[in-house]
């Protein structure tokens, strides 16, 4: 049985192989620049940074930048706190752990077995 649980951000993570869970998060990373966001939260030194650090990185506009980042806290893949006026995000480990586990050698996405073809006589 497939279930799901609340991260710390409060979305839902995938445990087990749920499709209504996986997509969301696949969305969330569908974006160049959604992916280099969680690269460099990421690897910051302490684990997370505050979004001045990671606008010095972009060339676009706070509106543009904000809104790629709520989807990422959205999604749960990232979770934002706010320190005075800055906010701050750090890469939440379930939802990745959840990708990683449909997409590993072997995983659920993996075709084990080798395609036979169709009789259904479409071709």
């Amino acid at each position: 049985m497939v279930s799901v649980a609340e991260s710390r951000a409060g979305a839902r993570v995938l445990e087990g192989t749920d499709p209504r869970v996986a997509a969301p998060l696949f969305k969330a990373l569908g974006d160049p620049v959604r992916i280099r966001l969680v690269a460099l939260v990421r690897q910051s030194p302490q684990g997370e940074a505050c979004f001045c650090e990671l606008a010095d990185e972009f060339d676009l506009a706070q509106s543009s930048l904000s809104h790629h980042l709520k989807m990422l806290v959205e999604a749960g893949i990232l979770s934002r706190e706010r320190r005075g006026t800055w906010s701050w995000y750090r890469v939440e480990p379930e939802p990745l752990q959840a990708l990683e586990t449909l997409l590993r050698p072997g995983g659920p996405l993996r075709d084990e077995q080798p395609r036979r073809p169709r009789s259904s006589g479409c071709g």
